[in-house]
């Protein structure tokens, strides 16, 4: 456990953009908010939230047509990638 905010970026395609970005806003070892690139656009395709601190998304942010704008959103977690 740190007691700072840690954020992780990963490009694992080697295109340049951040394909896999975990943030852990707490500071607690977990990340508070993950996002992910899933078509390599450089553009967030789907964001997890927790928002509790229990290891477990709360919420699912579904960006379809990549527009910035999420088009469905989940909030009955806990979900997995």
């Amino acid at each position: 456990m740190s007691d700072f905010a840690t954020t992780a970026f990963i490009d694992a395609d080697g295109n340049g953009f951040v394909d896999t970005e975990w943030v852990d806003v707490t500071g607690d070892g977990y990340a508070d908010q993950e996002n992910y690139d899933l078509n390599g656009d450089g553009y967030t395709d789907v964001t997890y939230n927790d928002y509790n601190g229990d290891g477990y998304a709360d919420e699912a942010l579904v960006d379809l047509d990549g527009d910035g704008v999420a088009d469905y959103a989940e909030t009955a977690g806990p979900f997995t990638v």
